[in-house]
């Protein structure tokens, strides 16, 4: 999304309202694929400080991520507002100013970075996701196991010899091991 700023750059104070969509492309991130299923809407307004030019925006992204609990894709609607500064030359002292050439501004890489922010850090299909068995592998949302039930048995003789007697005083005083 390119927006014309020469009308701007004349004047300090003076603002721009705009209103688009930036098409993105699927991304991996974080080892994860991010796929956008339709462009990023994007309205908002951008001013000129004299100094730098600040956007002020806010967005809707339709995604399909990938469930951290039982692996599967889901689509989730991503709402955010973003303030971006931007400026002609860069500033070693400040690396979130975002560099702009000529008369124009692409908010394209604007987008992606505010859009990663907002990524929430534990991604799930739903909030009662229960996941995959971690020792049969099964979808725990479809189907039960009893695998929690076979390794408990299986743990019960298999102590190691190092911590058999911390286990004999725990069990001792009662406590649960």
């Amino acid at each position: 999304m390119i927006i014309d700023v020469s009308d701007i750059l004349k004047e300090k104070g003076s603002s721009k309202e705009f209103r688009g969509s930036q098409l993105l492309e699927d991304i991996m991130y974080q080892g994860e694929r991010i796929g956008f299923l339709g462009p990023v809407d994007v309205s908002g307004h951008i001013t000129n400080t004299g100094k730098l030019l600040v956007v002020d925006a806010d967005a809707v992204a339709k995604l399909s991520l990938q469930c951290g609990r039982c692996t599967k894709y889901y689509d989730k609607e991503l709402k955010f507002s973003f303030t971006a500064r931007l400026s002609k030359v860069s500033d070693p002292d400040d690396p979130d100013i975002f560099i702009y050439e000529d008369e124009t501004v692409d908010l394209k890489d604007i987008i992606l970075e505010f859009l990663l922010l907002e990524l929430p850090m534990r991604r799930r299909c739903n909030e009662e996701c229960k996941g995959l068995c971690p020792y049969c592998g099964r979808d725990l949302n479809v189907e039960q196991c009893n695998c929690d039930e076979q390794v408990e048995h299986q743990e019960e003789g298999n102590v190691d010899l190092r911590l058999l007697a911390l286990r004999k005083a725990l069990f001792a005083n009662g406590e649960e091991v």
